[in-house]
């Protein structure tokens, strides 16, 4: 193509758009172009909604899985602190608890390892030290039957691999497993914030849709009411209500799984997170609590570790379980008090007792009901996440397929007004 041809083709061109009917062409292409674009930016709405709830989804159950682990090996540890102090052959019970727990560790943190690369890396060495943790654990329990004193050394250098808040800044033991779970929680947490709050931005975009699908619609009428002098052009009417009636629709689905989601996240989603924590904080004084005992002589009037992770506990549940942590703390204080004036023996009798008010009895009902309505509100979270966009991709859909119509009726709605200058 020459470059002299260009004038003669702006030549031709130009009487298209002038005049009247060029004016009512150009109004025609602006209202297509309005609807095609507010039925993709709707459509995009919905997906963004959608894609946000979905990893929300995601990352809701990765972190209460992480959750699970950090319980898990709070509980494993529990059981062989207070095993650990009854001598010789510890009981069945305990030691059956403990390999379940360790177990349960092993399984889940393969599967949260899958999650992202992130994840394999901090997961991978978290198992990495948990192997080192179960191997002195396994030394600690060998030395303990033969009555070995070294038994308690090794127990307490397992304790260390789990998380020392008192040697937090010593990298010469590692990182401690519980530490990089935490590290991955915190990642998780940060990832259902954000995806809730791209959640939230999506209802934008759906207004700008409907600011410019409406309004050039809206202009388009206006324009063809003021060159032709009839208020009303059917096609472009129609295809107005429709789209107004789509993208309401799309709005109030889009507002119903956000508040669905919302819900979620305050009745499911944060009563299991503060559960888990609670349950994290309450087995880590119980290991606490044994571990003052094995090292004999080191009871405080104050018990700040006991304390410390005591109130975490506690403040985090309410109900029956606050009432059986309270009547577990009454039972500990007893024991940390016999342990302050002397009498060792009396105390580690007291921490073992299976009696119906024992301790490690009271403890036991704290930890069955916050384990029911733990796994209660993980199911709600599960499966109330996993609802709530169920229909936003689909309307995406029928949003644009509208968007098609919408604009083939602006089109013919002008042509009509066209067809009376030929």
């Amino acid at each position: 193509m020459s470059l002299t041809t260009l004038p003669e083709q702006r030549g031709a061109v130009r009487p298209s758009f002038s005049g009247t009917p060029g004016r009512l062409r150009l109004t025609a292409i602006g209202a297509v172009l309005a609807v095609l674009v507010s039925a993709v930016l709707g459509a995009v709405a919905l997906k963004m909604r959608s894609d946000a709830l979905g990893r929300a989804d995601s990352s809701a159950s990765h972190l209460l899985l992480l959750q699970g682990v950090q319980t898990n090996l709070v509980v494993a540890d529990a059981d062989a602190t207070n095993a650990f102090l009854k001598g010789g052959l510890e009981p069945q019970e305990q030691r059956l608890g403990y390999i379940k727990a360790m177990k349960a560790v092993s399984n889940d943190l393969v599967i949260a390892a899958q999650h992202s690369s992130a994840d394999a890396k901090a997961l991978g060495e978290a198992n990495a030290v948990l192997n080192r943790y179960s191997g002195f654990v396994g030394s600690a329990r060998a030395n303990n039957r033969q009555g070995f004193s070294v038994g308690a050394s090794y127990l307490t250098s397992a304790n260390a691999l789990l998380s020392d808040p008192d040697d937090k800044d010593d990298v010469s033991t590692g990182h401690r497993a519980i530490d990089l779970i935490e590290a991955r929680v915190a990642a998780d947490t940060q990832a259902v914030d954000d995806a809730y709050a791209d959640a939230g931005f999506a209802r934008w975009l759906l207004l700008l849709a409907a600011v410019v699908g409406i309004g050039g619609l809206l202009y388009a009428q206006v324009t063809l009411s003021r060159q032709s002098h009839r208020y009303l052009n059917l096609p472009i009417v129609a295809s107005t209500v429709v789209l107004v009636v789509t993208l309401g629709g799309a709005a109030v689905l889009m507002a119903a799984a956000q508040s669905k989601a919302n819900d979620v996240r305050s009745e499911s989603l944060r009563p299991a997170l503060a559960l888990s924590a609670s349950r994290v904080a309450a087995f880590t004084a119980k290991s606490t609590e044994s571990l003052t005992l094995i090292k004999q002589g080191s009871a405080t009037p104050d018990d700040i570790p006991w304390n410390t992770e005591y109130n975490k506990a506690l403040s985090l549940v309410d109900g029956d379980s606050k009432t059986q942590l309270e009547a577990y703390k009454a039972q500990h204080d007893k024991i940390n008090q016999l342990d302050v004036d002397g009498s060792w023996r009396s105390a580690v009798n007291l921490a073992t007792s299976e009696s119906d008010t024992s301790a490690n009895a009271l403890f036991l009902k704290y930890d069955d009901s916050t384990e029911k309505a733990l796994r209660k509100a993980k199911d709600d979270t599960a499966k109330g996440l996993s609802s709530t966009g169920d229909l936003l991709l689909p309307v995406a859909v029928l949003l644009l397929l509208v968007g098609l119509f919408c604009a083939a009726a602006a089109w013919r709605g002008v042509s009509f007004r066209l067809n009376e200058y030929r």
